[in-house]
């Protein structure tokens, strides 16, 4: 894949980039980035993300530690540790699962999402029929 400049990337692309750049424990985001174009077919879109936690006593707060990458860009660090891809189907979420798992990812968790009404919610798209594959690194 040629670089492109920022200013003419998709956002895809710009997501990828961020993905490539990062590394931390064992996640090489030049390897997953690689092996995600290989296999391009199996998935529609694809971000990385660290979520946070909220607090049932405390609605009203920032969740916990959603704010993490704000405070590492300005030491250049994307700072996630999670990767949300979203497929066609089932059937290619199960097939990208499986190349995570083997294509040496080492990935912490590879969870194929199979539940429709949950992934619905989570989108904010109702009804979603496609699949999606969550690969968080520790």
């Amino acid at each position: 894949m040629t670089e492109p400049m920022l200013a003419n990337a998709t956002v895809q692309e710009i997501q990828l980039e961020l993905i490539r750049r990062s590394r931390f424990n064992n996640f090489d985001g030049e390897r997953v980035v690689a092996s995600l174009e290989q296999n391009r077919e199996l998935w529609t879109a694809v971000c990385m993300d660290r979520l946070g936690l909220a607090s049932a006593a405390h609605p009203d707060r920032l969740p916990a530690m959603s704010l993490i990458k704000l405070r590492d860009l300005g030491r250049n660090t994307w700072n996630v540790d999670t990767l949300f891809v979203l497929t066609e189907s089932l059937e290619k979420t199960q097939k990208l699962a499986q190349v995570a798992v083997e294509g040496s990812w080492q990935a912490d968790e590879v969870i194929v999402q199979d539940n429709a009404e949950e992934m619905a919610e989570a989108l904010g798209y109702r009804p979603y029929t496609g699949g999606m594959l969550t690969v968080w690194w520790d």
